[in-house]
């Protein structure tokens, strides 16, 4: 009868040494490959949970009251349109405000498709407006030594170094944007 797990495993595979120290060595030999072999398993186990949760989860995207982009885990209220998006792809499903919350598994149908979307977001259009009065803007922040503004009280206040900078950098930022 086998004393240990490890004679059982010897015994098991047929290996059976006189000498104590041959003995000992196979044991350890048997137990580095079955730590081995389970740590194997365990990585597999954990690597093929996270696939498949990752393939298997989506997220609702719509827009708030206010106009704010709202990403959850659940649905919005009923009578908000939203999009229900694949996480790990770039498929979304576009649903009407009257519907309500769609599960995730709801099979698809006709009007009920998880559509390809583009994965670069839609360039802002060029506004000339907008591209004139960042160039004029610049233009003052680089010439003038002291720009005013008038705060919330209607009172004049003079720009620190840091608040023309900043607004320095907002106007190239918007040239970039709406300039040619």
């Amino acid at each position: 009868m086998p004393k240990t797990s490890q004679d059982c495993i010897l015994r098991t595979i047929g290996v059976r040494y006189p000498d104590a120290k041959q003995h000992k060595q196979r044991d350890r030999e048997v137990q580095h490959h079955l730590r081995a072999c389970l740590s194997l398993a365990a990585a597999v186990l954990l690597l093929t949970h996270i696939g498949v949760s990752a393939a298997e989860s989506v997220h609702y995207r719509w827009t708030d009251s206010r106009g704010n982009p709202v990403h959850s885990d659940r649905p919005p209220p009923k009578g908000v349109p939203y999009e229900v998006v694949s996480t790990g792809s770039n498929l979304v499903r576009k649903v009407k405000p009257g519907v309500g919350a769609v599960p995730a598994t709801t099979e698809p149908s006709p009007g009920n498709e998880f559509e390809q979307v583009n994965a670069k977001p839609t360039p802002v259009k060029k506004n000339s407006e907008q591209c004139r009065r960042a160039r004029q803007n610049l233009e003052t922040l680089n010439t003038k030594k002291n720009i005013q503004l008038r705060n919330d009280q209607g009172e004049l206040r003079t720009l620190s170094d840091e608040e023309k900078a900043i607004q320095r950098k907002k106007a190239e930022d918007a040239i970039a944007v709406h300039c040619d």
